[in-house]
């Protein structure tokens, strides 16, 4: 997955999402060159969760269906 800016340029390509233990750990490279991994705590994803907001985390099932309608028509074959 990459996240880019407004301007279109690539801040991150994340390479992984797994949990180890209680937290998130996700490993990717930022800027195109330096590769990190970064720990997600428990309260982090809360906090995240609430700066969607509840108008964007009813649209999620939405976006979701949207990114794999388009991944799947983008397949070879």
């Amino acid at each position: 997955m990459k996240i880019f800016s407004k301007e279109g340029m690539e801040m991150m390509d994340i390479k992984s999402i797994e949990r180890d233990g209680e937290q998130l750990v996700v490993k990717g490279k930022v800027m195109g060159a330096i590769t990190t991994t970064l720990l997600v705590k428990p309260e982090d994803c809360w906090r995240a969760a609430r700066l969607l907001g509840f108008g964007v985390i009813l649209q999620l099932p939405w976006i979701l269906l949207k990114g794999f309608l388009t991944t799947r028509s983008k397949r070879p074959g």
